[in-house]
């Protein structure tokens, strides 16, 4: 009985063995060969090594630009981190399918990582050439200020002629406009000037068209408003047509509501009364139209108000900074100068995307009539058509400037209650808020 058992646990081995040998591959005398490992050490020591330098420049590319908050910095550090740790363990594993699953998801880390330094990267260089270009061509220098703690001024600029014609034609500031920004009660003001404002010259001592400083450089515009309205004007934005067309299309539209229906007169386009979805060009055209109004300049200058509010809107809101962020700041590259420094945007950045606040954006202009009278840059054998601005307007303007700039303390308290400075808490305040009101409108 035992020999028979014996008899058949060797057969059973046998057979086992015959079995593995069988599945075994063979050389061409028979021999048995062994299986090599999938993948090959070598490839995954090698992808390794790319995910650790990946990750090495990711972190470096991401502490040198500065661009997120810290918590927000940290969180993705660790994730990173995390990541390149279970790899490691998935490449070094026993399991064929987990070296496999290991090498695609270590390339698909590289790859993510390294698109994302490559946008940190045209994102810090781009600030650097805006900021630089301003202040190296432009001047003046800033008047600068801690952009996330106190409010400031910057003075926008529009010159009216396209990037092709640079050079060929005068720069007339054909937009003028006030830009007062308090980044603690997230208030924007928008106070917009005539361009023919009849104002004194602040070089000459003479009499012309606000729109003519911008012939004598934009430090001669700024110089001379600020003699006028006696407000400090921190940074300034100058930018041509180019720049706002390419900026807009980079955002993918705005969408901007006009009171009226109107034709362009310039170009083939019709806006209908009510909101309009506007490409770059389109929403150009919108804001210099002047005769197809009766009130001619002082329509557009409220139209111009409403492209900056879409403008600014888009640019504020997190989609746009997630999605489409590199994007404008490679259109304002290439035709928008500023004397803000790169350190004071990627300030304002952080905090905008640590915040995920909607800000508050009202707008007035200066207004006056229509004379006629002397100006400086041309001749002085004719008359030409001026602005005359109101002097209550303009004081009523420049109370409002230094109102949203100096605001009371409840004011300062209720908007320091309203967000946290951790961008993880103000996250979730923001997806409980959404769900919300969800569950208020499916209740409705």
């Amino acid at each position: 009985m035992k020999k028979k058992k014996d008899r058949k646990i060797n057969l059973s081995n046998t057979e086992t063995k015959a079995k593995r040998e069988k599945k075994m591959p063979v050389d061409k005398h028979g021999r048995v060969m062994k299986r090599r490992a999938f993948p090959r050490k070598p490839v995954y020591i090698i992808a390794i090594l790319l995910m650790a330098v990946a990750a090495i420049v990711f972190l470096g590319m991401m502490i040198i630009a500065n661009l997120l908050p810290s918590d927000l910095t940290i969180i993705v550090s660790v994730i990173v981190v995390v990541l390149l740790m279970l790899t490691c363990f998935m490449l070094s594993s026993r399991y064929r399918w987990k070296r496999i699953v290991g090498i695609v998801i270590g390339l698909i880390f590289v790859l993510v990582l390294a698109s994302v330094t490559g946008f940190m990267k045209s994102t810090y260089a781009t600030m650097n050439q805006i900021s630089a270009a301003g202040i190296s061509a432009e001047g003046p220098h800033a008047k600068s200020v801690d952009v996330t703690g106190e409010a400031f001024n910057i003075y926008i600029t529009g010159i009216d002629q396209w990037e092709e014609e640079k050079g060929y034609d005068l720069e007339r500031s054909d937009v003028n406009m006030i830009v007062t920004v308090n980044p603690v009660t997230k208030k924007v003001l928008l106070t917009s000037i005539p361009r023919d404002s009849y104002v004194k010259l602040h070089t000459a001592q003479a009499m012309d068209k606000l729109t003519h400083t911008g012939v004598y450089g934009v430090d001669e515009t700024l110089n001379t408003v600020e003699d006028w309205l006696g407000v400090d004007l921190n940074y300034y934005v100058k930018m041509n047509f180019t720049a706002v067309r390419d900026i807009i299309n980079a955002m993918g539209g705005i969408r901007v509501y006009s009171p009226v229906e109107f034709d362009s007169s310039l170009r083939p386009y019709h806006y209908k009364k009510g909101w309009n979805d506007l490409g770059g060009r389109q929403a150009l055209f919108f804001a210099r139209e002047r005769h197809a109004f009766e009130g001619q300049d002082a329509i557009r200058v409220e139209n111009q108000q409403r492209v900056m509010k879409a403008i600014i809107k888009k640019m504020t809101s997190s989609t746009t900074l997630l999605t489409s962020y590199d994007d404008v700041m490679a259109a304002a590259g290439k035709n928008l100068s500023t004397n803000m420094s790169s350190g004071d945007m990627t300030e304002l950045v952080k905090m905008q995307i640590t915040d995920l606040a909607e800000w508050d954006i009202q707008s007035q202009k200066i207004t006056g009539e229509y004379g006629e009278d002397y100006v400086a840059s041309l001749s002085q054998k004719n008359k030409y058509s001026v602005y005359y601005t109101d002097a209550a307007s303009v004081k009523k303007c420049v109370d409002a400037i230094q109102a949203l700039q100096n605001p009371s303390v409840r004011e300062k308290e209720e908007a320091l209650k309203s967000t946290s400075k951790s961008f993880v808490i103000n996250y979730l305040n923001m997806v409980a808020n959404k769900i919300k009101e969800g569950k208020e409108d499916t209740d409705n």
